[in-house]
């Protein structure tokens, strides 16, 4: 059953795993497989028991690793009377309020069948389901010591291949003294040497499958378990399998893209940053306890917002040259200004016909040419206001008088008289000041 979908926790599990990262203990209780199908409109979080159970798991063991939890199970063929599509999985929990709650659900898009006890294919696999949690010190889970080894249905295989042999009249004559094997606690008798070498080569049993068929493998993983094929993008994280890198490791991607075939594996000297190619994907190692515990260690990884005492080289977004607030100023806005003030304390400017020079203080030249009893367009607008406009008053060999009316920021209608007041359309330099 390779396509389970991301386990995702209930609306309950989400209150449990609250109270857990504040301090509680997270007891895992067992796990449930069914076939059931969520419904359209449905949503997996608000389900508090699977759609169609079929069978109870108990918990064979728990172990931590960093900050990743593995929960380990049975799943067996040996008493399921009718055989069944494995669509559903949820994993149960106790909450010290109100009892034992289905903590996490994942779903299976393409089940695989397993089959009934009656059926010639004999089951007996490991289940093991990844959880990730932030206190990982109050995680605990309820051990089935009825589930651990199976012993029941390895028993009873192997004595009904010694019942088998021993009925049989062919069986071979000769006795070798072998003295059998154990499994569990009883002594499975074989008294001839074809019945240890049928046992061992898999047509008995190897305690935990019958090794001739095709054993249906069922792994349980969280969303955050390496997958093969996967798109991936950019701040995604992954955990590889136990025995592919150091416990302590998860990768970080850097590149996003699509995972390759075969999943990576970490030497044990894997260091934090190096980065690791995995099919079109790039990604870093990164270091689980830093990623899920803070160890009382806030004040080093954050500033505080009352008086901040950054470390490092923070970063901030450089301003223009020409921006007055409150915003932070980077050592790059600086350097703008310092060019600006070598120049002059100019901050920006156009030189041409109709040009501009603006001051660092603020100070603002415009200039211009024109035709009379026009409109004329400043090339900037003004920020604040206008304080004055001033144009040329003699053109060829004839006194005028300038006028400017109607000024705004942005614009003035200007005007040009000669000395008996009447007025003529003449071209006319001019030149305006303001902030």
């Amino acid at each position: 059953m390779p396509n389970w979908a991301n386990l995702m926790l209930t609306k309950q599990g989400k209150v449990l795993q609250a109270k857990a990262i504040a301090g509680s203990t997270l007891t895992i209780t067992k796990m449930k497989l069914g076939s059931g199908i969520i419904p359209d409109g449905v949503s997996p979080e608000d389900l508090t028991d699977l759609i169609q159970p079929k069978q109870a798991l108990g918990l064979t063991a728990i172990s931590v690793n960093g900050g990743l939890a593995k929960i380990q199970s049975i799943v067996t063929n040996a008493e399921l009377s009718e055989g069944y599509y494995i669509r559903e999985c949820g994993v149960f929990a106790n909450d010290p309020d109100v009892g034992e709650i289905m903590y996490a659900i994942m779903t299976d898009t393409s089940p695989d069948f397993l089959p009934s006890a009656s059926s010639s294919v004999v089951i007996s696999e490991e289940f093991s389901i990844n959880v990730v949690t932030e206190n990982m010190a109050n995680i605990t889970a309820i051990i089935d010591p009825e589930g651990i080894v199976t012993v029941a249905n390895a028993r009873k295989i192997a004595e009904d291949k010694v019942t088998e042999h021993n009925e049989d009249t062919e069986a071979h004559p000769n006795d070798f003294n072998l003295k059998g094997i154990t499994i569990g606690k009883d002594n499975v008798i074989a008294t001839k040497k074809g019945d240890l070498l049928t046992l061992l080569a898999g047509k008995g049993i190897n305690l935990l499958s019958d090794i001739k068929n095709k054993i249906i493998t069922i792994v349980g993983k969280s969303k955050n378990a390496w997958n093969p094929n996967e798109e991936i993008i950019a701040g995604d994280i992954r955990y590889t399998e136990d025995g592919n890198g150091p416990s302590w490791v998860y990768l970080l991607c850097k590149t996003a893209g699509t995972t390759g075939t075969i999943e990576p594996i970490l030497e044990a000297n894997a260091v934090v940053g190096q980065e690791i190619n995995d099919g079109s994907v790039v990604w870093t190692v990164q270091k689980n306890s830093n990623a899920l515990s803070f160890a009382g260690k806030e004040a080093d990884l954050f500033a505080l917002l009352n008086s901040p005492d950054f470390k490092g080289t923070p970063t901030a977004p450089t301003a223009a040259k020409t921006v007055n607030n409150t915003q932070i100023a980077t050592t790059a806005f600086v350097h703008l200004l310092a060019g600006a003030a070598n120049n002059g304390g100019i901050v920006d400017s156009l030189l041409a016909q109709n040009g501009y020079v603006k001051f660092a203080n603020g100070l603002i030249l415009q200039w211009g040419y024109g035709n009379s009893e026009s409109t004329q367009t400043f090339p900037i607008k003004f920020t604040n206001s206008v304080i004055g406009i001033y144009g040329s008053k003699r053109a060829i060999n004839y006194e005028y008088t300038f006028a400017a009316t109607s000024i705004t920021n942005t614009n003035f209608f200007m005007s040009t008289r000669n000395s008996e007041g009447s007025s003529r359309v003449i071209a006319c330099n001019w030149l305006a000041i303001g902030q």
